[in-house]
């Protein structure tokens, strides 16, 4: 087995990471939560601000929507940082 074949093995262990690639790594996992949240509350109103148009009561669906929208959101990112949590507990 050549050198070349040894490092393509899907089964060995991985090397261990710098800590500076860590850290840009967690850098993106947080901006990953971050962009959820905002499209969580984008996606919300803007599904209330259709149905305001379909119902005719402007601004009272949007603002629900995006209310549901922020606390998916907040939801979302809650459950990722138990989920974490418990994992690096272990």
């Amino acid at each position: 087995m050549t050198p070349a074949q040894k490092n393509e093995d899907p089964e060995a262990p991985e090397a261990p990471e710098a800590p500076e690639a860590k850290g840009y790594g967690q850098g993106y996992e947080y901006f990953g939560l971050a962009l959820n949240f905002t499209v969580a509350i984008l996606l919300f109103g803007a599904g209330g601000w259709l149905l305001d148009g379909w119902v005719h009561t402007r601004p009272l669906f949007t603002i629900i929507g995006a209310f549901v929208g922020g606390f998916a959101g907040f939801m979302s990112i809650y459950y990722r940082v138990k989920r974490d949590t418990a994992a690096k507990g272990k």
